[in-house]
């Protein structure tokens, strides 16, 4: 399919309030306020025309009042099941403000203070946070990562040891930061295993849209297995609209939905505003064709980095991911020329400048002046030999920063 020439536009972000281009945003993850920004997980993209189109609607009309769409869980029912073969009452869906809202209601009604709470790793920085927020003790569930094929995968025996001892596991399908995906097996016999041990799943599933072939939903895989699961949904990187907080959870157990409608009444956070429904909506009834040309993107994307780094800067590992616009590179090979360039150039590599980086995310954003999340922030120490990187940019960006990635681990291995 060709892309759109939107994909290819170059837009000045700066000024604009984006987090991603903010100078001490990225100065606080690479420790140089100047590198260009393929950090935070949002696309350089415009939102769809259809999106526009309707926010442009709503500007001229210039009335930012109360919503009140009556039919939006029919538009969602109908994306999900032409997007993704769901048959999905619309009864079972609840509308709410954000993902990462719905999650922290969702462990708040499941578990009680000190109960074990599993998360896979590498994992979403905020999913750890949100648990040790609320006092419960947080169960790391590593992937087993494959070396030599570059790839992770579930570790069954030490979820099977974990499950013992937890009231409810985190899990993230397409799974951030790996692009890892998961068969309809793998999630049956998660959830069977779960429902066995009277473990609650909460799926995050926010990268749905983006798989590069058909997703699977948790949502099915827990009904059948009876496992207790709410399944978190969004249109937010799918259509690069993150900063309008809309989402969507789905439910196995419709007791387990009440309380969560209760609890988001009570806290006042059950309604997106109108910019984030008027965009949602058109969205999800516009933007099929746009969304097909957007994966198609991606998926050429991810084979040029491939070829990139093979040919170029084959001391790195790109882990090919199954979805989505991050990937994470493997620099194992270059930390000892790393670890001698940070012991002689301290100040670049010391924590203060860049409290949310690592040594890696430091080197790249000194020595190629491009702004990468550090694999720790994912995990901690152990997963210091990866930066995740955001490729969803035009491509002559891509470019840029992949030349000025492979210059920088020329150098720094000529150099020590």
């Amino acid at each position: 399919m060709m892309q759109p020439a939107c994909f290819e536009t170059t837009i000045d972000r700066k000024n604009t309030l984006s987090v991603k281009y903010n100078k001490s945003a990225i100065a606080s993850i690479c420790g140089n306020p100047d590198a260009a920004p393929f950090w935070v997980a949002d696309m350089d993209f415009q939102a769809p025309p259809a999106v526009r189109s309707a926010a442009s609607a709503l500007n001229e009309h210039g009335i930012y009042g109360y919503s009140n769409a009556a039919d939006e869980r029919e538009v969602f029912s109908a994306w999900a099941q032409r997007r993704h073969n769901m048959l999905l009452d619309p009864s079972e869906i609840v509308i709410s403000q954000g993902v990462l809202t719905s999650l922290a209601t969702l462990v708040e009604l499941l578990t009680d203070e000190g109960d074990g709470v599993i998360v896979g790793l590498p994992a979403y920085q905020p999913f750890l946070s949100i648990v040790a927020s609320q006092k419960r003790n947080a169960l790391l569930w590593p992937l087993i990562y494959d070396e030599e094929g570059a790839q992770f995968r579930l570790d069954w025996e030490a979820l099977d040891r974990l499950l013992v001892q937890a009231k409810l596991l985190i899990f993230c399908s397409p799974h951030n930061p790996t692009g890892l995906t998961f068969s309809e097996e793998e999630l049956i016999g998660l959830c069977a295993l779960a429902a066995k041990h009277q473990v609650a799943i909460i799926s995050d599933e926010i990268h749905a849209d983006l798989s590069f072939n058909s997703h699977n939903c948790l949502l099915d895989a827990a009904k059948s297995t009876g496992c207790k699961a709410a399944v978190l949904m969004a249109p937010s990187k799918t259509f690069n609209i993150a900063g309008e907080h809309y989402s969507l959870t789905l439910f196995s157990d419709p007791d387990l939905q009440q309380r969560f409608v209760r609890r988001r009444e009570i806290l006042r956070a059950n309604k997106p505003s109108i910019t984030a429904t008027t965009l949602a909506l058109a969205a999800y009834q516009e933007c099929d064709r746009w969304l097909d040309a957007l994966i198609d993107l991606l998926q050429d994307r991810v084979s040029l980095i491939e070829r990139y780094l093979y040919e170029y800067a084959p001391s790195l590992s790109f882990i090919t991911p199954n979805a989505s616009f991050i990937g994470l590179i493997d620099g194992w090979r270059i930390l000892h020329f790393v670890e001698q360039d940070a012991a002689l150039h301290p100040d670049l590599y010391a924590s203060e400048r860049s409290p949310s980086g690592g040594i890696l995310s430091r080197f790249f954003g000194h020595r190629a002046s491009v702004c990468m999340n550090d694999g720790s922030w994912f995990g901690g120490p152990e997963y210091g030999r990866f930066v995740r990187f955001n490729f969803a940019a035009p491509e002559q960006q891509v470019l840029w920063a992949l030349d000025r990635i492979a210059t920088a681990v020329t150098e720094v291995r000529k150099r020590y």
